[in-house]
């Protein structure tokens, strides 16, 4: 089930009907059985990986926090095994066989297995490590309820795409439920809103654009078409992964749950550690606090440090996906961190570091960013390296000619109204202020978001970008 089709909608209608015509207590066994439904709706064999990650983690929790020394170690250690052995199979392993295949010239048919990836894994796997991490941290108590521990991993609305919850944010909303108040439904309902736009009316369409030049590189030469293409892909991505977060936030809040926010308008990033303070934020400060931090307390020093920050964009760019070009977009990212770094300590208190700082260079910096960022979906979005290395040079000219701007009238028009939309976002916060107006300007506004819905009527059904991930 999509969250865009009509499908999803029937669905939660009826599961949030029935949620609220019983007591919280048989409520969340609904909830939890909802949520398996969900799960099951593209395949029912994978419900037994997402029942052992969560039966397996919910009795180490319980372990992790009466033992110490050896034996506590020794149970963390399971539950990283579990799980990331559980991801490592289904989503790295025709990877590395078949880089190694090819490494030893042996053929990749000898080597790799016909194996599905499990939709939404790599985000429950996240959740699930975080809870028993923290446990052994000290930094949460074991859940002894089972069904809410259960429910927190399963709860459908992030349970395919994200936002990455953790333990100790989500189980104490589950132990202290309450009737959500009539602020948060609406502004509950202006967040679906505001992800159906985001999906239908804006990432749909620019996939359009990004369709045709990437499922036909060698018909779009010329640095125009590059351009034109990876520039449709950035807005594409971020509009269909944001507008799936708003959803989801949406939806838990109209159940009474609250998620945290994924994105902050990540298109108007001043700079590459900016960008990862907006962009799917959830998982930037999962990979601080689980993965970065944690390197950081053992070795100290710059050349620790900058390896560390290599090291853990490598990581993100594998999260995304078991494929060399998924290596090099987090590398690229790494190298850009780590250059802002260098320079930003090469220039510190002189008059250029004076100059980056004063108003009237954030435009700047903001589409300078934004073409950095342009750059990567060349890693990103390319199937293979070769596919990335033919863009990066329409990109930069190497193809000699200049090609065809792919955009239509239609979807550069999108693209201003974007940025406008961003900008009047960032600075007013005009969209959560909707939801405190009266009555008189919610529901006016209401009735535009669906007629413009209307014009944009849904032909096929686009998947979610990050249901891949």
């Amino acid at each position: 089930m999509l969250f865009n089709s009509f499908q999803y909608w029937i669905f939660f209608l009826i599961v949030l009907a029935l949620f609220y015509s019983v007591p919280f207590r048989v409520g969340k066994v609904l909830l939890l059985c909802a949520s398996y439904v969900f799960y099951m709706w593209w395949d029912p064999r994978f419900i037994v990986l997402i029942l052992t990650s969560t039966i397996v983690d919910y009795w180490l929790g319980i372990l992790l926090e009466s033992a110490s020394g050896r034996r506590k170690k020794l149970l963390l250690v399971v539950s990283l095994v579990v799980n990331l052995g559980i991801l490592g199979f289904f989503k790295y392993y025709n990877f590395f066989a078949g880089s190694l295949a090819t490494l030893l010239h042996l053929p990749q048919s000898s080597v790799i297995l016909q194996i599905i990836l499990p939709v939404g894994i790599s985000f429950y796997t996240f959740a699930s490590l975080s809870y028993t991490i923290d446990v052994y941290w000290g930094k949460m108590k074991a859940v002894r309820n089972f069904i809410d521990y259960a429910f927190f991993i399963a709860f459908f609305p992030h349970l395919i795409a994200g936002p990455i919850i953790r333990g100790r944010q989500f189980i104490s909303q589950i132990q202290n439920w309450r009737r959500p108040a009539t602020v948060v439904v609406q502004s509950g309902i202006v967040l679906i809103l505001s992800g159906l736009l985001k999906k239908i009316v804006f990432a749909d369409r620019f996939a359009i654009v990004s369709d045709k030049y990437f499922g036909d590189l060698g018909g779009h030469p010329g640095w125009l078409s590059a351009w034109s293409g990876c520039v449709a892909f950035a807005l594409q991505v971020f509009f269909d992964f944001s507008g799936y977060t708003d959803i989801a936030r949406g939806c838990a809040k109209l159940l009474g749950f609250e998620f945290p926010l994924n994105f902050a308008r990540p298109a108007l990033s001043r700079n590459p550690p900016d960008l990862w303070q907006r962009w799917h934020i959830t998982l930037s400060l999962w990979l601080r606090d689980y993965l970065f931090m944690p390197l950081s307390r053992r070795r100290r020093g710059r050349f620790a440090l900058y390896r560390n920050l290599i090291l853990v964009m490598v990581l993100v760019g594998l999260w995304h996906g078991a494929n060399w070009t998924f290596v090099l977009w987090g590398a690229y990212h790494g190298v850009l961190l780590l250059s802002h770094r260098v320079f930003d300590r090469a220039t510190a208190g002189t008059l250029l570091s004076e100059v980056m700082r004063k108003r009237l260079f954030v435009p700047f910096s903001v589409a300078l960013m934004f073409l950095c960022y342009a750059v990567s979906v060349a890693f990103f979005r390319a199937s293979t390296l070769q596919d990335s290395a033919f863009i990066l040079r329409g990109m930069f000219g190497f193809h000699h000619v200049t090609g065809n701007f792919l955009f239509t009238t239609g979807t550069v028009v999108l693209f201003f109204i974007s940025l406008f939309l961003a900008v009047a976002q960032e600075r007013n916060q005009f969209i959560d202020r909707l939801a405190l107006a009266p009555a008189r300007v919610q529901i006016p506004a209401y009735v535009c978001v669906f007629l413009t819905l209307e014009l944009f009527p849904v032909t096929d059904q686009v998947p979610f970008v990050y249901f891949q991930f």
